[in-house]
C-alpha cells in the first residue's frame, strides 16, 4: 500500500541534530538535489562537492548528518532541494532548521587505554580487506597513514568502500595531534574514491566523526573498557561493514601509538644497571 502525504497543513518538522557540513551546506539560498534515498534518509547534493544527509530520528549525530524529528515523507532521487529563511524543502518534505542541536565533537588530548583494550577491535572487517590487512598495519606501525591510504582508499563496494571506512577511523585518531591535520586534509581530499567517502575522510581528517566514534575515543581516553566495548558494539551496527570497518580503523591507529607510548616509557638503559645494582659510569 502506498503510503498518505503528510498534508500541507501539517508544517515543517524540526532538527534534532545539524553536523557541520550540513549546517555549512543549508544555508540562505543553497540549491542542490536528493542524489541518493535509503532506509533512513536521503543524500542531498550540491555545488563544489557539497555533500550531507538529512536522516530520521534514530539515526547518530555526525559532521554530515542533518538529524530530524520525522522523516515520514521523505522525497524522490533528483528531487530539487533548496533552503529559504531556516526553512529546508526537498521535494514534499520541509526541515526548520534552527533550533537543532549543532554536533561540534572534540576529540581527546590522549587515549590512556594500553594494548589489550584493542585487541579484539583491531581484526580485518570485511573479506575484500584481508589481502591488505597485514601491510596496512605495518604501514601504520611505521606510522606511514599515506601508505596505509593508498591500499585502503577505494577498496571494497557502496557508496561507502569498507576501506575508506577503516581509513576513516586511522585519520579520526591520528587527528589527536593537531599538528597533523594539514596533511591529513590533503590526504583525505586526495583519496581515490566515491564523493561521499571522500566527504567523510575530510572530516575525519578534521577530527570528526559520527558519536559512537567519539564515544569510543572517549571511553578510551579514561580507560574505560566495558565503555569502549559498549561504544564499538554500538559502531557495529552500523551497514554491513561500515561500523566495524571504521571500529577496526580506529583500533588500528590506537594500536599503534600505545605502542609508540609503551616505547616511549620503557626503562632506559642507565635505569637498567641501577636496579640490577650496577654503577652507572660517571660520564653516562
Amino acid at each position: 500500500m502506498a503510503r498518505p502525504h503528510r498534508t500541507a497543513a501539517a508544517g515543517p518538522v524540526s532538527a534534532v541534530s545539524v553536523g557541520q557540513a550540513a549546517l555549512e551546506a543549508a544555508s540562505e539560498g543553497f540549491a542542490g538535489r536528493v542524489a541518493g534515498v535509503f532506509r533512513d534518509g536521503f543524500y542531498v547534493s550540491g555545488p563544489s562537492e557539497t555533500l550531507f544527509a538529512v536522516l530520521g530520528p534514530r539515526s547518530w549525530p555526525g559532521p554530515l548528518h542533518l538529524v530530524v524529528e520525522d522523516l515520514a515523507e521523505p522525497p524522490a532521487l533528483h528531487d530539487r532541494v533548496s533552503v529559504s529563511g531556516d526553512v529546508l524543502r526537498a521535494g514534499r518534505l520541509q526541515v526548520r532548521l534552527d533550533g537543532g542541536a549543532p554536533w561540534a565533537p572534540h576529540l581527546p588530548e590522549r587515549l590512556c587505554a594500553g594494548l589489550p583494550a584493542w585487541r579484539d577491535l583491531a581484526v580485518c572487517a570485511a573479506p575484500e580487506l584481508a589481502a591488505v590487512w597485514e601491510p596496512v598495519t605495518h604501514d601504520l606501525r611505521r606510522w606511514d597513514p599515506t601508505a596505509a591510504s593508498r591500499r585502503l582508499q577505494g577498496r571494497g563496494d557502496g557508496l561507502t568502500p569498507s576501506g575508506d571506512d577503516v581509513l576513516a577511523g586511522i585519520l579520526l585518531v591520528a587527528a589527536i595531534d593537531p599538528s597533523r591535520r594539514r596533511a591529513l586534509a590533503e590526504l583525505a581530499g586526495n583519496a581515490r574514491t566515491t564523493r561521499l567517502s571522500r566527504a567523510f575522510l575530510r572530516w575525519a581528517a578534521a577530527g570528526q566523526s559520527v558519536q559512537p566514534a567519539h564515544t569510543l575515543l572517549d571511553a578510551a581516553a579514561s580507560g574505560d573498557q566495558s565503555g569502549m566495548r559498549r561504544a564499538a558494539a554500538s559502531l557495529a551496527g552500523a551497514g554491513a561493514t561500515s561500523g566495524r570497518a571504521l571500529a577496526a580503523g580506529v583500533a588500528l591507529a590506537a594500536t599503534e601509538l600505545a605502542r609508540a607510548s609503551t616505547r616511549r616509557m620503557g626503562p632506559r638503559p642507565n635505569d637498567v644497571r641501577r636496579r640490577s645494582g650496577d654503577r652507572p659510569d660517571a660520564h653516562s
